[in-house]
């Protein structure tokens, strides 16, 4: 007999990612959260593909957060944390023997990569002046914009960045960069001649948003930038050809704020020359800004060479993340397909053994491998099979329709598990975040909670969101709560007009982020809902725009479709939810974390004070520690908490 989903299932559900593949063995993290630890932990596994025999890498009690296979195929290298909490690089060799620590630096290390010969490790690191320990306050002064960063709070301006490489055989490192400001490491050229940087052109000038790709040459230490006849462009290098000759980049020319596609681009070493391979292809090429909640430590594996002329890369197209194989010159076919979303993946050194993980509505996570000669596909392994045969799950039922100025919109229907489905039930609209992401083929915790609990749940991707087209994620701009709104309230009436067991006198209706501020401007425009529950949410435009990480360009692409622009009283106030609070009446549940600095708290309690002023029923949350993925990779209780708390708003109303 199957059992419901419940919140505490977070603790049993397993994702796996980063997989990468020698001859006839898988490597993939093992994603798992943690109870008793209340913190995620990762294991790092290999899985033979002749008998699916698994082994264990690494140090009992690591979580791991990142790893790459040698070039050569010999070792693997980490990053874990130390005693203390530094992130550090290790090395685990795979003919045998313990792993052991590469770097003990005081302030760890940011991020690592092999180099082409398997001899080295080059890496950025941080390193910060020494002071003096006192327990007396000290206050910080601030000179930079950005000054605040969601998960970091207000940002240090004391740090040295540094690009070094370290020898396998634990020698002192060469430190090749030492600068000021912040910059990636993105791929390392296996022909040992350059490495691929990003960075912005102008990094303290806070009206550029731009991010650069940068050639660094090894041998003299010359740093070209590649991407600056991009004027707006915005750019992470993605894979070295095999010989050097030739850098896929991922990123966008913005030639709309925002809003234009990410696409795979090829720049020619030898020609200097930077092209869009998509550029003839409506596809937002990369990940994508899936909206879900289960994922954990994604490679974000933005392109990857198969052959001198072909890549791989990951396409988001009608809530579908597929695999694509790309030539450099512009062709694109679709290799791994399907109603689902890919979510990592890697091409073995024989240039067609492809190992990737998987998601869909019922399927948390699955290890499959794809041949791209025989097209072959077979599954490996799903860590959860005895979790969802013991689960009654939801699907979903797509469903699209025509909405306001002849706008197609697509949208997901999941009901209530059992016989709940076939009675009288209520709903909930849920509005994703963003706007500039979607719904889609992937599974979702929360949601199969909602259902378990006898809640339909709808899912519609109104316009302003990702993977139709930039036209449509374009529909947004300047026109918050417009045509978006009207999408969302037709997108309701047509599952309304499909599904006649729900009850329309029990519907509700919540969100986060960009959610939260449609579920806001719901409250305040609409009393057709019985309860509203708003998550880290925008109530206030104006004070969003100072208050906000984000808040003083966000405003200007958003509101303005500018790429930057003196604050805009009046445009920002007729935006904002808080303008039309005497309007609201509906129940409402106010839920925010302390710490996020994306949407502030301040936003959650500018809109309490307001409705409790107007006897609007109103209870106001606060959670401590919590940034504004709070609902995502936010400490698991409050996880948890946050759950059971929308589930009891709506049982009560």
């Amino acid at each position: 007999m199957t059992e419901p989903v419940q919140a505490k299932d977070l603790f049993a559900i397993k994702t796996l990612s980063q997989p990468q593949v020698t001859d006839h063995t898988v490597y993939f993290l093992e994603n798992r959260v943690d109870e008793a630890s209340n913190t995620y932990q990762a294991v790092l596994k290999g899985l033979d593909m002749r008998n699916r025999h698994q082994t264990e890498f690494g140090i009992p009690g690591q979580s791991i957060t990142k790893f790459a296979l040698a070039p050569d195929e010999t070792a693997l290298l980490y990053l874990a944390a130390d005693k203390q909490k530094k992130a550090q690089i290790y090395i685990q060799p795979l003919a045998g023997g313990s792993p052991y620590a590469l770097t003990d630096l005081p302030d760890g290390v940011d991020d690592a990569a092999w180099s082409g010969d398997s001899q080295g490790v080059f890496f950025t690191n941080t390193s910060y002046p020494k002071k003096t320990p006192t327990k007396l306050p000290q206050p910080k002064t601030i000179s930079r914009l950005p000054f605040l960063m969601n998960g970091q709070g207000v940002l240090r301006e004391d740090g040295t960045h540094h690009l070094q490489y370290l020898p396998i055989t634990g020698k002192m490192p060469k430190t090749l960069i030492s600068r000021p400001d912040d910059f990636g490491l993105d791929a390392v050229d296996p022909s040992g001649r350059f490495l691929a940087l990003s960075a912005s052109p102008d990094p303290f000038n806070p009206k550029d948003f731009r991010t650069g790709t940068y050639l660094f040459e090894i041998a003299t230490q010359n740093l070209t930038w590649i991407t600056e006849s991009q004027e707006h462009g915005e750019f992470i290098a993605a894979d070295f050809s095999e010989d050097g000759t030739g850098l896929l980049l991922w990123g966008s020319d913005n030639h709309q704020p925002n809003i234009a596609e990410n696409h795979i681009w090829y720049y020619d070493i030898m020609e200097k020359t930077l092209t869009d391979t998509a550029v003839d292809h409506q596809l937002e090429e990369g990940p994508g800004e899936v909206a879900a909640d289960t994922q954990q430590k994604l490679s974000g594996r933005w392109a990857q060479y198969v052959t001198a002329d072909y890549f791989l890369t990951q396409g988001f197209s009608h809530g579908r993340v597929s695999l694509y194989q790309a030539s450099t010159d512009g062709e694109l076919t679709e290799a791994v397909g399907g109603d689902r979303h890919i979510t990592d993946y890697f091409v073995g050194a024989d240039q067609h053994t492809v190992v990737y993980t998987y998601s869909d509505f019922q399927t948390p996570s699955c290890l499959a491998v794809y041949d791209l000669i025989t097209e072959d596909e077979k599954d490996l392994y799903n860590p959860n099979t005895s979790w969802e045969n013991h689960h009654e799950l939801s699907g979903a039922d797509e469903f699209t329709f025509q909405s306001d100025d002849d706008v197609t919109v697509e949208g997901w229907y999941m009901k209530p598990t059992g016989q709940a489905a076939e009675k009288s039930h209520p709903a909930i609209l849920y509005i994703h975040g963003g706007p500039l992401a979607a719904y889609g083929y992937t599974f979702f915790h929360e949601m199969q909670v909602l259902t378990s609990a006898g809640y339909g749940v709808i899912l519609i991707n109104p316009r302003g969101s990702l993977s139709y087209g930039e036209d449509y994620a374009a529909g947004v701009i300047g026109a918050y709560g417009q045509g978006d709104y009207r999408d969302l309230m037709n997108g309701l009436d047509e599952v309304l007009k499909q599904d006649k067991h729900i009850d329309p006198k029990k519907l509700y209706v919540c969100g986060g982020s960009y959610g939260g501020f449609m579920t806001n401007w719901i409250e305040t425009h609409t009393d057709r809902f019985a309860a509203a529950v708003t998550m880290r949410s925008i109530s206030n435009w104006v004070s969003m725009y100072g208050n906000s990480d984000i808040g003083y360009f966000f405003n200007a692409w958003e509101l303005q479709g500018k790429w930057y622009a003196p604050i805009d009283l009046d445009t920002y106030w007729k935006f904002s939810p808080l303008a039309y609070v005497d309007q609201a009446k509906t129940p409402i549940l106010i839920l925010h974390g302390e710490e996020d600095h994306r949407c502030p708290i301040g936003q959650g309690e500018e809109f309490y004070t307001s409705l409790k002023l107007h006897d609007v029923e109103t209870e106001f949350v606060r959670y401590p520690g919590s940034n504004h993925e709070l609902s995502r990779s936010g400490f698991p209780n409050l996880r948890i908490d946050r759950m059971t708390r929308i589930m009891d708003w709506f049982g009560k109303h």
